[in-house]
């Protein structure tokens, strides 16, 4: 079983790989190119207008920038506490004393911790023509744990929109992925200024992500674990080559559920035996770890005139390289920050790098918590969220192949409605030019009846974590988001990742210059 397992992770593996040739490979070259020569970093100290004005010649070059989302894919799946993701969050140590700020410390972050090896986890046919390891997508982070020989049984199938009963108890149960999809009105109705020159998203455009449908999903995972299920084996409406290495959800809650993904048409074959009275027994592998672990904020201070606070947070753990490369550019916007005199930032600037975004946030909910008594989070006047940077739009084909559309990633700004924040905002989008782009309140939940319990991911995370602190989170929510072992350099667009962390640098400057007073004044509804 475990030698199985691991050719298969090599399939998984290749096929991953084979989505990033054809016409990618030109363009991998050149960035290659670059990346073999990051470039020396700008040193010289900059001049107070340049804290009024951001000069965008004196922000990291494309080749550090290419440099380092090839260290990011090579660092795949940092999973909360693991090793891959200290050696992160010590590397971005690193960086920010490179990058000049001298008041650098760690905090502890506590939590529980859900781990699976690759060998130890899987399905298997147990019976009918063909015995043998049955090939999955990926295993449901968090989702439980079986004895080493793993539970078998004949599978039982619950139909979209049933409800799980008792009847399911001991059971082996295959589920559909719940489905949910918007259109482009979603975000029109909702937005306080809309950016799209080009009018890439109109309000008939469709749009589906797979954030979509987490809400919907862990509410059929608790559900079928209240009902007394033993496992489940969710189908993905999707072919193998863009299913493999989900990871969701990612809410840090230990289940009692072990599960795994398939692809859809593994997931159709199972459904049809089931139906037709012939359902196989198959067993289920999940001989997972959990244990208390202890990972870290990385926390920096930039002095300033004022004590108080303007705040740059991102989180470190997370699925791929495009996904979480906020920490990157704050650590561009960091050397910039460093080299200004002093008296000409306005305030402070706390650099809060948070650990446990894949689970459930637990790096800015206790460093919030740790501090709420101490009068520190008194002192921040507005905290800005920033990940996602320079991703382009990718779309499954039938091919089973995600492809470059050729646009941007849809990207979103939710800000609380505060004139200075909306319009500080707004002015982002513009200078940035990323387009199409919204800005948003904090919980944009549906409104084509469709969606009536989404919400973008991270988005109300964070702002419920700040606990009133006026928050802007700048975020996308491309389709491999929660997807691990999936390659970014070619799905990355570096100019825009540059006009992003320059418009960022600018937002944050901006904001540190209106009254903390006024950084609270919400209007009406």
């Amino acid at each position: 079983m475990a030698q199985a397992r691991r050719s298969l992770l090599s399939s998984c593996q290749l096929s991953r790989w084979l989505l990033r040739v054809g016409a990618a490979l030109a363009v991998a070259a050149a960035l290659s190119a670059c990346a073999s020569k990051p470039g020396p970093w700008p040193a010289r100290a900059l001049p107070a207008s340049a804290a009024v004005t951001v000069d965008a010649a004196q922000l990291l070059s494309r080749k550090q920038l290419v440099d380092w989302q090839y260290d990011l894919d090579e660092r795949n799946l940092r999973a909360t506490g693991s090793p891959r993701h200290e050696a992160y969050i010590d590397a971005l140590h690193e960086r920010l004393l490179r990058a000049g700020v001298k008041q650098l410390r760690f905090e502890p972050v506590n939590l529980q911790q859900w781990s699976v090896e690759a060998e130890h986890w899987g399905l298997e046919v147990l019976d009918g023509e063909r015995p043998g390891v049955l090939p999955s997508a990926g295993y449901i982070p968090y989702s439980g744990v079986t004895p080493p020989s793993g539970i078998a049984g004949r599978i039982v199938y619950l139909a979209p929109d049933s409800k799980p009963d008792a009847s399911l108890a001991g059971k082996l149960v295959l589920v559909e992925m719940p489905k949910a999809a918007w259109k482009g009105q979603v975000f029109h109705q909702a937005a306080m200024h809309v950016h799209d020159p080009d009018h890439a998203m109109e309000a008939d455009t469709p749009y589906a992500r797979p954030f979509q449908m987490l809400g919907p999903f862990i509410a059929l995972l608790d559900s079928l674990q209240a009902a007394g299920a033993a496992g489940v084996i969710v189908i993905l409406d999707t072919p193998s080559l863009s299913a493999d290495g989900l990871y969701a959800p990612c809410d840090g809650v230990v289940r009692r559920l072990p599960g795994v993904f398939v692809d859809r048409g593994r997931g159709q074959r199972l459904r049809e035996r089931v139906l037709a009275g012939t359902a196989p027994v198959l067993r289920l592998t999940m001989a997972a770890t959990v244990r208390q672990v202890q990972t870290r904020n990385l926390i920096g201070i930039i002095p300033g005139k004022s004590e108080e606070l303007m705040v740059l947070n991102s989180y470190t753990d997370g699925t791929n390289g495009l996904e979480t490369n906020g920490p990157n550019a704050i650590v561009d916007m960091a050397q910039y920050l460093t080299r200004l005199p002093q008296d000409s930032l306005p305030r402070s600037v706390m650099l809060l790098l948070t650990g446990g975004h894949l689970a459930g946030g637990a790096g800015t909910g206790q460093f919030m918590d740790r501090h709420k008594d101490d009068g520190l989070t008194q002192r921040m006047a507005a905290m800005l969220t920033i990940g996602q940077l320079g991703a382009m739009e990718v779309l499954p084909h039938s091919d089973g192949y995600l492809h470059l559309t050729g646009r941007s990633e849809p990207a979103a700004l939710f800000s609380p409605r505060t004139p200075a924040l909306m319009d500080a905002a707004s002015a982002m989008l513009r200078h940035a030019n990323v387009a199409p782009a919204f800005v948003l309140p904090p919980a944009n939940a549906g409104g084509d009846g469709s969606a009536k319990s989404a919400a973008w991911p991270d988005a109300g995370r964070t702002l419920r974590a700040a606990q009133g602190i006026p928050t802007i989170n700048y975020l996308k929510a491309p389709t491999y988001q929660f997807s691990y072992g999936i390659g970014t350099v070619t799905q990355t667009d570096y100019r825009l990742m540059q006009r992003e962390t320059v418009a960022l640098t600018q937002l944050l400057l901006d904001l540190s210059r209106v009254p903390y007073a006024d950084l609270r004044k919400k209007t009406a509804p």
